[in-house]
């Protein structure tokens, strides 16, 4: 995703819709201000997306451009987001 411009970030939030099923879905994150050299700025982790609270989780860091990478999904058999 692009930001449109440099900008301090301290964090990503991720959501799915609030009437899909708990899932668990390993995430990680890179980090970049050209759009296409990228830096892992946070590790592969497993995200627990859970309905209760909201679906959404949260994750910390500061750049420009931003590559998430999904790796596994326990609800579905591909990454899900929505916002």
């Amino acid at each position: 995703m692009d930001l449109g411009a440099a900008r301090s970030v301290s964090r990503v939030v991720l959501r799915l819709p609030a009437g899909w099923g708990a899932r668990t879905q390993t995430l990680s994150l890179q980090a970049g201000a050209d759009g296409s050299t990228f830096t892992t700025v946070k590790a592969a982790a497993a995200y627990a997306f859970d309905p209760a609270a909201d679906n959404t989780v949260t994750v910390t860091l500061p750049a420009r451009w931003f590559r998430l990478t999904v790796t596994a999904n326990s609800g579905w058999p591909a990454g899900q987001l929505s916002e």
